[in-house]
Protein backbone atom coordinates (compact mmCIF):
# COMPACT_ATOMS: atom_id res chain seq x y z
CA UNK A 1 0.00 0.00 0.00
CA UNK A 2 1.54 3.39 -0.64
CA UNK A 3 2.40 5.81 1.77
CA UNK A 4 0.38 9.02 2.13
CA UNK A 5 1.67 11.92 3.78
CA UNK A 6 -1.13 12.66 6.12
CA UNK A 7 -0.92 13.51 10.06
CA UNK A 8 -2.18 11.49 11.46
CA UNK A 9 -0.56 8.91 10.60
CA UNK A 10 2.60 9.36 9.74
CA UNK A 11 4.67 8.98 5.97
CA UNK A 12 5.73 4.79 6.81
CA UNK A 13 2.75 4.08 8.51
CA UNK A 14 0.77 2.33 5.91
CA UNK A 15 3.33 -0.37 4.60
CA UNK A 16 4.35 -1.10 8.57
CA UNK A 17 0.75 -1.73 9.18
CA UNK A 18 -0.10 -3.56 5.89
CA UNK A 19 3.11 -5.72 7.28
CA UNK A 20 1.16 -6.59 10.22
CA UNK A 21 -2.13 -7.20 8.75
CA UNK A 22 -0.33 -10.17 6.49
CA UNK A 23 1.50 -11.12 9.88
CA UNK A 24 -1.91 -11.62 11.40
CA UNK A 25 -3.22 -13.47 9.18
CA UNK A 26 -1.01 -16.35 9.82
CA UNK A 27 -1.02 -15.30 13.43
CA UNK A 28 -5.00 -15.58 14.23
CA UNK A 29 -5.41 -17.66 11.49
CA UNK A 30 -3.00 -20.60 13.02
CA UNK A 31 -4.44 -19.87 16.29
CA UNK A 32 -8.35 -20.06 15.84
CA UNK A 33 -7.40 -23.63 13.97
CA UNK A 34 -5.35 -24.76 16.84
CA UNK A 35 -7.48 -26.25 19.35
CA UNK A 36 -9.79 -27.89 16.76
CA UNK A 37 -6.76 -29.50 14.46
CA UNK A 38 -5.15 -30.99 17.54
CA UNK A 39 -8.77 -32.24 18.25
CA UNK A 40 -10.44 -33.30 15.11
CA UNK A 41 -6.72 -34.12 13.60
CA UNK A 42 -3.98 -34.87 15.31
CA UNK A 43 -4.89 -36.30 18.46
CA UNK A 44 -6.99 -38.82 16.33
CA UNK A 45 -3.90 -40.13 14.53
CA UNK A 46 -2.29 -41.28 18.28
CA UNK A 47 0.74 -39.61 19.74
CA UNK A 48 3.45 -41.40 17.74
CA UNK A 49 2.84 -40.18 14.48
CA UNK A 50 3.94 -36.49 15.39
CA UNK A 51 7.57 -35.92 16.27
CA UNK A 52 7.63 -35.10 20.48
CA UNK A 53 3.95 -34.95 21.02
CA UNK A 54 3.75 -37.96 23.09
CA UNK A 55 6.64 -37.05 25.54
CA UNK A 56 4.69 -33.44 25.59
CA UNK A 57 1.55 -34.94 26.07
CA UNK A 58 3.42 -36.94 29.51
CA UNK A 59 4.56 -33.73 30.65
CA UNK A 60 1.87 -31.49 30.48
CA UNK A 61 -0.58 -34.27 32.14
CA UNK A 62 2.12 -34.71 34.64
CA UNK A 63 2.07 -31.85 36.22
CA UNK A 64 -1.91 -30.68 35.76
CA UNK A 65 -3.09 -34.27 36.14
CA UNK A 66 -5.85 -33.58 33.47
CA UNK A 67 -6.78 -36.01 31.14
CA UNK A 68 -8.46 -35.82 27.74
CA UNK A 69 -7.68 -34.75 24.75
CA UNK A 70 -10.15 -31.41 24.63
CA UNK A 71 -8.13 -31.06 27.92
CA UNK A 72 -4.82 -31.55 26.68
CA UNK A 73 -5.85 -29.53 23.73
CA UNK A 74 -6.28 -26.57 25.35
CA UNK A 75 -3.41 -26.50 27.58
CA UNK A 76 -1.10 -26.68 24.63
CA UNK A 77 -3.22 -24.34 23.40
CA UNK A 78 -2.69 -21.96 26.10
CA UNK A 79 1.24 -22.90 26.27
CA UNK A 80 1.78 -21.91 22.48
CA UNK A 81 -0.22 -18.36 23.18
CA UNK A 82 1.72 -17.62 26.64
CA UNK A 83 4.69 -18.49 24.91
CA UNK A 84 4.14 -16.30 21.73
CA UNK A 85 3.83 -13.56 24.21
CA UNK A 86 6.76 -14.46 26.71
CA UNK A 87 9.38 -14.11 24.30
CA UNK A 88 8.52 -10.74 23.25
CA UNK A 89 10.78 -8.66 25.67
CA UNK A 90 13.40 -11.12 24.48
CA UNK A 91 13.03 -10.09 21.09
CA UNK A 92 12.68 -6.32 21.38
CA UNK A 93 15.84 -5.96 23.86
CA UNK A 94 18.12 -8.26 21.28
CA UNK A 95 16.88 -5.30 18.51
CA UNK A 96 17.09 -2.62 20.79
CA UNK A 97 21.19 -4.01 21.97
CA UNK A 98 21.99 -4.68 18.35
CA UNK A 99 20.35 -1.60 16.88
CA UNK A 100 18.88 -4.13 13.80
CA UNK A 101 15.14 -4.13 14.14
CA UNK A 102 14.67 -4.33 10.46
CA UNK A 103 17.11 -7.47 10.60
CA UNK A 104 15.39 -8.79 13.29
CA UNK A 105 11.89 -8.65 11.62
CA UNK A 106 13.27 -10.37 8.53
CA UNK A 107 14.47 -13.71 10.50
CA UNK A 108 11.23 -13.50 12.70
CA UNK A 109 8.96 -13.50 9.19
CA UNK A 110 11.02 -16.20 7.65
CA UNK A 111 10.53 -18.55 11.00
CA UNK A 112 7.19 -17.93 10.93
CA UNK A 113 6.88 -19.26 7.33
CA UNK A 114 8.78 -22.39 8.61
CA UNK A 115 6.81 -23.09 11.46
CA UNK A 116 3.89 -23.22 9.44
CA UNK A 117 4.87 -25.36 6.25
CA UNK A 118 6.07 -27.64 9.32
CA UNK A 119 2.22 -27.20 10.58
CA UNK A 120 1.16 -28.41 7.39
CA UNK A 121 3.47 -31.55 7.91
CA UNK A 122 1.19 -32.79 10.59
CA UNK A 123 4.26 -34.99 11.88
CA UNK A 124 6.70 -31.99 12.09
CA UNK A 125 3.78 -29.81 13.81
CA UNK A 126 5.24 -29.27 16.91
CA UNK A 127 8.66 -28.10 16.08
CA UNK A 128 6.33 -25.60 13.55
CA UNK A 129 5.14 -24.84 16.93
CA UNK A 130 8.49 -23.63 17.89
CA UNK A 131 9.36 -22.16 14.72
CA UNK A 132 6.28 -20.18 15.45
CA UNK A 133 6.69 -18.59 18.85
CA UNK A 134 10.86 -17.41 18.12
CA UNK A 135 9.51 -15.66 14.83
CA UNK A 136 6.95 -13.93 16.38
CA UNK A 137 9.01 -13.19 19.00
CA UNK A 138 11.13 -11.06 16.69
CA UNK A 139 8.61 -9.88 14.58
CA UNK A 140 5.61 -8.91 16.32
CA UNK A 141 6.64 -6.49 19.12
CA UNK A 142 9.66 -4.67 16.91
CA UNK A 143 6.75 -4.35 14.68
CA UNK A 144 4.71 -2.71 16.88
CA UNK A 145 7.85 -0.71 18.19
CA UNK A 146 8.55 0.62 14.70
CA UNK A 147 4.84 1.65 14.93
CA UNK A 148 5.10 3.76 18.04
CA UNK A 149 8.40 5.55 16.49
CA UNK A 150 6.16 7.50 14.51
CA UNK A 151 4.53 10.52 15.07
CA UNK A 152 1.73 12.06 13.14
CA UNK A 153 -0.57 14.76 14.62
CA UNK A 154 -2.44 12.93 17.34
CA UNK A 155 -1.43 11.01 20.18
CA UNK A 156 -0.82 7.84 20.37
CA UNK A 157 -4.12 6.04 20.91
CA UNK A 158 -5.63 7.42 17.40
CA UNK A 159 -2.54 5.82 15.87
CA UNK A 160 -2.82 2.88 17.84
CA UNK A 161 -6.19 2.25 16.88
CA UNK A 162 -5.54 2.67 13.43
CA UNK A 163 -3.13 0.00 13.58
CA UNK A 164 -5.49 -1.68 15.38
CA UNK A 165 -7.63 -2.07 12.36
CA UNK A 166 -4.76 -3.32 10.25
CA UNK A 167 -4.16 -5.80 12.83
CA UNK A 168 -7.39 -7.04 12.74
CA UNK A 169 -8.03 -7.26 8.74
CA UNK A 170 -5.62 -10.09 8.95
CA UNK A 171 -7.25 -11.29 12.12
CA UNK A 172 -10.52 -11.13 10.44
CA UNK A 173 -9.33 -12.91 7.07
CA UNK A 174 -6.98 -15.46 8.37
CA UNK A 175 -9.95 -17.20 10.46
CA UNK A 176 -12.33 -16.80 7.52
CA UNK A 177 -10.12 -18.05 4.93
CA UNK A 178 -7.98 -20.27 6.85
CA UNK A 179 -11.57 -21.62 8.26
CA UNK A 180 -12.93 -22.45 5.15
CA UNK A 181 -9.93 -23.91 3.56
CA UNK A 182 -9.78 -26.11 6.89
CA UNK A 183 -13.52 -27.49 6.28
CA UNK A 184 -13.29 -27.46 2.38
CA UNK A 185 -9.55 -28.88 1.56
CA UNK A 186 -8.20 -29.67 4.40
CA UNK A 187 -5.75 -28.15 7.59
CA UNK A 188 -2.75 -28.67 5.22
CA UNK A 189 -4.00 -26.05 2.73
CA UNK A 190 -4.89 -23.32 5.74
CA UNK A 191 -1.31 -23.92 6.71
CA UNK A 192 -0.06 -23.54 3.39
CA UNK A 193 -1.78 -20.38 2.60
CA UNK A 194 -0.76 -18.63 5.85
CA UNK A 195 2.61 -19.24 5.12
CA UNK A 196 1.68 -17.80 1.63
CA UNK A 197 0.99 -14.65 3.68
CA UNK A 198 4.12 -14.21 5.45
CA UNK A 199 5.83 -14.21 2.67
CA UNK A 200 3.69 -11.65 1.50
CA UNK A 201 4.90 -9.66 4.73
CA UNK A 202 8.44 -10.54 3.89
CA UNK A 203 7.82 -8.72 0.18
CA UNK A 204 6.14 -6.06 1.63
CA UNK A 205 8.60 -5.07 4.69
CA UNK A 206 11.50 -4.71 1.93
CA UNK A 207 9.47 -1.54 0.20
CA UNK A 208 9.09 -0.12 3.78
CA UNK A 209 11.99 2.70 4.55
CA UNK A 210 14.24 2.14 8.07
CA UNK A 211 12.13 3.87 10.43
CA UNK A 212 15.27 6.01 12.92
CA UNK A 213 14.87 8.37 15.43
CA UNK A 214 15.52 11.83 15.98
CA UNK A 215 17.49 12.74 18.69
CA UNK A 216 15.65 14.20 21.64
CA UNK A 217 17.10 17.45 24.02
CA UNK A 218 18.38 15.92 27.56
CA UNK A 219 15.27 18.24 28.79
CA UNK A 220 12.46 15.88 27.13
CA UNK A 221 14.08 12.66 28.85
CA UNK A 222 11.88 11.40 31.38
CA UNK A 223 12.45 7.84 33.26
CA UNK A 224 9.53 5.53 33.63
CA UNK A 225 6.07 5.65 34.99
CA UNK A 226 6.12 2.24 36.48
CA UNK A 227 2.83 2.99 38.90
CA UNK A 228 1.07 3.27 35.06
CA UNK A 229 2.63 0.85 33.10
CA UNK A 230 2.21 -1.77 36.06
CA UNK A 231 -1.63 -0.61 36.41
CA UNK A 232 -2.14 -0.55 32.81
CA UNK A 233 -0.60 -3.83 32.06
CA UNK A 234 -2.64 -5.78 34.83
CA UNK A 235 -5.77 -4.14 33.63
CA UNK A 236 -5.22 -5.07 30.09
CA UNK A 237 -4.09 -8.56 31.01
CA UNK A 238 -7.33 -9.23 33.83
CA UNK A 239 -9.33 -8.03 30.44
CA UNK A 240 -7.69 -10.30 28.11
CA UNK A 241 -7.61 -13.45 30.27
CA UNK A 242 -11.49 -13.55 29.48
CA UNK A 243 -11.32 -12.52 25.49
CA UNK A 244 -8.78 -15.00 24.71
CA UNK A 245 -11.13 -17.67 25.06
CA UNK A 246 -12.47 -16.71 21.99
CA UNK A 247 -10.24 -18.54 19.78
CA UNK A 248 -10.22 -21.67 22.38
CA UNK A 249 -13.27 -22.48 23.97
CA UNK A 250 -15.62 -20.45 22.22
CA UNK A 251 -15.10 -22.12 18.87
CA UNK A 252 -15.55 -25.25 20.92
CA UNK A 253 -18.74 -24.56 21.90
CA UNK A 254 -19.99 -22.92 18.75
CA UNK A 255 -19.19 -26.18 17.08
CA UNK A 256 -20.96 -28.48 20.01
CA UNK A 257 -24.01 -26.16 20.49
CA UNK A 258 -24.83 -23.42 18.03
CA UNK A 259 -26.71 -23.83 14.63
CA UNK A 260 -23.81 -22.98 12.31
CA UNK A 261 -25.73 -23.32 8.72
CA UNK A 262 -27.29 -19.97 6.75
CA UNK A 263 -29.54 -20.88 4.19
CA UNK A 264 -28.39 -24.40 3.99
CA UNK A 265 -24.74 -23.52 3.76
CA UNK A 266 -22.54 -24.33 6.98
CA UNK A 267 -19.90 -22.11 8.05
CA UNK A 268 -17.25 -23.38 10.44
CA UNK A 269 -16.73 -22.29 13.92
CA UNK A 270 -13.65 -20.08 13.21
CA UNK A 271 -15.75 -17.42 10.89
CA UNK A 272 -17.07 -16.26 14.69
CA UNK A 273 -13.29 -15.16 15.29
CA UNK A 274 -13.34 -13.70 11.90
CA UNK A 275 -16.83 -11.54 12.62
CA UNK A 276 -14.75 -10.65 15.76
CA UNK A 277 -12.37 -8.90 13.20
CA UNK A 278 -14.83 -7.62 11.26
CA UNK A 279 -16.30 -5.61 14.09
CA UNK A 280 -12.93 -4.50 15.21
CA UNK A 281 -12.10 -2.84 12.70
CA UNK A 282 -15.32 -1.29 12.21
CA UNK A 283 -14.83 -0.17 15.85
CA UNK A 284 -11.48 1.08 15.38
CA UNK A 285 -11.85 2.75 12.58
CA UNK A 286 -14.85 4.43 13.89
CA UNK A 287 -13.06 5.56 17.54
CA UNK A 288 -9.98 6.64 14.97
CA UNK A 289 -12.33 9.21 13.73
CA UNK A 290 -14.69 10.13 16.74
CA UNK A 291 -12.44 10.75 19.39
CA UNK A 292 -10.67 14.01 18.08
CA UNK A 293 -14.61 15.23 17.41
CA UNK A 294 -15.24 15.25 20.85
CA UNK A 295 -15.10 18.29 23.36
CA UNK A 296 -13.65 16.52 26.33
CA UNK A 297 -12.39 12.93 24.79
CA UNK A 298 -12.45 10.38 27.76
CA UNK A 299 -9.26 9.64 29.67
CA UNK A 300 -7.38 6.45 28.30
CA UNK A 301 -7.48 4.86 31.66
CA UNK A 302 -11.63 5.07 31.57
CA UNK A 303 -11.89 3.75 28.04
CA UNK A 304 -9.47 0.99 29.53
CA UNK A 305 -12.70 0.58 32.10
CA UNK A 306 -15.59 0.51 29.80
CA UNK A 307 -13.37 -1.89 27.78
CA UNK A 308 -13.82 -4.71 30.47
CA UNK A 309 -17.20 -3.74 31.22
CA UNK A 310 -17.69 -4.37 27.46
CA UNK A 311 -16.07 -7.87 28.01
CA UNK A 312 -17.73 -8.73 30.96
CA UNK A 313 -21.23 -8.29 29.19
CA UNK A 314 -20.00 -10.90 26.65
CA UNK A 315 -19.08 -13.38 28.17
CA UNK A 316 -22.35 -12.74 30.62
CA UNK A 317 -24.29 -12.98 27.56
CA UNK A 318 -22.27 -16.57 26.79
CA UNK A 319 -23.60 -17.55 29.96
CA UNK A 320 -26.97 -17.16 29.79
CA UNK A 321 -26.90 -18.75 26.26
CA UNK A 322 -25.55 -21.70 27.50
CA UNK A 323 -28.30 -22.15 30.10
CA UNK A 324 -30.66 -22.89 27.05
CA UNK A 325 -32.03 -25.95 25.70
CA UNK A 326 -30.95 -27.24 22.36
CA UNK A 327 -29.36 -25.57 19.54
CA UNK A 328 -28.46 -21.77 19.80
CA UNK A 329 -28.98 -19.42 16.78
CA UNK A 330 -26.17 -17.46 15.18
CA UNK A 331 -27.64 -13.68 16.60
CA UNK A 332 -26.91 -14.49 20.01
CA UNK A 333 -22.64 -15.32 19.25
CA UNK A 334 -22.77 -12.68 16.66
CA UNK A 335 -23.61 -10.04 19.62
CA UNK A 336 -21.06 -11.77 21.88
CA UNK A 337 -18.63 -11.42 19.13
CA UNK A 338 -19.40 -7.81 18.77
CA UNK A 339 -19.19 -6.68 22.59
CA UNK A 340 -16.00 -8.32 22.69
CA UNK A 341 -14.95 -6.86 19.76
CA UNK A 342 -15.90 -3.21 21.60
CA UNK A 343 -14.22 -4.73 24.70
CA UNK A 344 -11.05 -4.58 22.95
CA UNK A 345 -11.38 -1.65 21.34
CA UNK A 346 -11.52 0.21 24.20
CA UNK A 347 -8.90 -1.34 25.89
CA UNK A 348 -6.07 -2.16 23.84
CA UNK A 349 -4.81 1.04 22.11
CA UNK A 350 -5.68 2.62 25.67
CA UNK A 351 -3.12 0.14 27.63
CA UNK A 352 -0.51 0.51 24.59
CA UNK A 353 -0.78 4.61 24.89
CA UNK A 354 -0.61 4.43 28.79
CA UNK A 355 2.41 2.45 28.30
CA UNK A 356 4.27 4.02 25.35
CA UNK A 357 3.77 7.16 27.02
CA UNK A 358 5.40 5.74 30.30
CA UNK A 359 8.39 5.15 28.91
CA UNK A 360 11.40 7.18 27.43
CA UNK A 361 12.21 6.17 23.77
CA UNK A 362 15.51 4.49 24.35
CA UNK A 363 13.70 1.32 26.09
CA UNK A 364 10.43 1.29 23.18
CA UNK A 365 11.23 -2.41 22.64
CA UNK A 366 11.62 -3.91 25.99
CA UNK A 367 8.73 -1.78 27.09
CA UNK A 368 6.41 -2.98 23.89
CA UNK A 369 7.64 -6.47 24.73
CA UNK A 370 6.36 -5.82 28.43
CA UNK A 371 3.01 -4.60 27.78
CA UNK A 372 2.82 -7.77 25.34
CA UNK A 373 3.59 -10.15 28.57
CA UNK A 374 -0.65 -9.53 28.78
CA UNK A 375 -0.73 -12.24 26.16
CA UNK A 376 1.46 -14.47 28.29
CA UNK A 377 -0.59 -14.15 31.53
CA UNK A 378 -4.22 -14.35 29.32
CA UNK A 379 -3.16 -17.67 27.39
CA UNK A 380 -1.72 -19.28 30.18
CA UNK A 381 -4.84 -18.75 31.83
CA UNK A 382 -7.24 -19.85 29.26
CA UNK A 383 -5.48 -22.87 28.82
CA UNK A 384 -6.12 -24.19 32.17
CA UNK A 385 -9.62 -22.57 32.16
CA UNK A 386 -10.41 -24.51 28.99
CA UNK A 387 -9.08 -27.69 30.37
CA UNK A 388 -12.50 -26.86 32.60
CA UNK A 389 -15.33 -26.63 29.74
CA UNK A 390 -15.47 -30.47 29.98
CA UNK A 391 -15.99 -30.79 33.99
CA UNK A 392 -18.54 -28.18 34.83
CA UNK A 393 -21.53 -26.41 34.11
CA UNK A 394 -21.42 -23.90 30.85
CA UNK A 395 -23.12 -21.23 32.44
CA UNK A 396 -20.53 -21.25 34.93
CA UNK A 397 -17.93 -21.71 33.26
CA UNK A 398 -18.52 -18.44 31.62
CA UNK A 399 -19.66 -16.21 34.72
CA UNK A 400 -15.78 -17.17 35.89
CA UNK A 401 -14.70 -14.94 32.16
CA UNK A 402 -16.71 -12.11 33.02
CA UNK A 403 -15.30 -11.95 36.45
CA UNK A 404 -11.87 -11.15 35.01
CA UNK A 405 -13.08 -8.91 33.00
CA UNK A 406 -14.78 -7.11 35.77
CA UNK A 407 -11.39 -7.36 38.00
CA UNK A 408 -9.75 -5.80 34.73
CA UNK A 409 -12.28 -2.50 34.70
CA UNK A 410 -11.86 -2.28 38.45
CA UNK A 411 -8.03 -2.33 38.37
CA UNK A 412 -7.97 0.28 35.53
CA UNK A 413 -10.29 2.23 38.12
CA UNK A 414 -6.68 2.87 39.80
CA UNK A 415 -4.41 3.97 37.24
CA UNK A 416 -3.89 7.59 38.10
CA UNK A 417 -5.43 10.01 35.59
CA UNK A 418 -3.94 13.81 34.20
CA UNK A 419 -1.08 12.51 32.33
CA UNK A 420 -0.66 13.07 28.93
CA UNK A 421 -0.90 10.04 26.96
CA UNK A 422 0.41 10.46 23.36
CA UNK A 423 3.04 8.39 22.50
CA UNK A 424 6.43 10.02 24.17
CA UNK A 425 8.66 9.26 21.45
CA UNK A 426 10.06 11.94 19.69
CA UNK A 427 9.65 13.09 15.87
CA UNK A 428 11.03 10.49 13.53
CA UNK A 429 11.84 10.47 9.23
CA UNK A 430 12.66 7.58 7.16
CA UNK A 431 16.47 7.06 6.47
Amino acid sequence: MRDRDTAPPAPGFWTLASVEGWERFAIQGAKSLLTLFLVTDLLTRGGGTVLGMARLRAAIEGVTGAHGDIAFASQLYGLYGALTYLVLPLGGWIADRSGQRRRAMYVGAALMTLGLLALASRSWALPGLAFLIGGIGLLKGNLAAEVGALRGGSGGERLYAAYLAFLNGGALLGPLIGGWLALRVGFAAAFVAMAGSMIAAILILRTAQPVRLVDVPVTDRHGTDWPRVILAIVAVTLCFCAYEQLTNMVLLWAEERVDLTIAGLTVPPSWLAAMDGLFTIALAMIAYRVWPRLPHEPDPALKLVAGGMAIALAYGLLAWLSGAAGAIGLGGPICVAALLSLGVVLSWPSALAIVAAAAPPSRRGLMTGLFYLHGFVAHLVVGELGALYPRMAQPHFWAIHAAFALAGAAVALMIPRGQATTTSTPASAPA
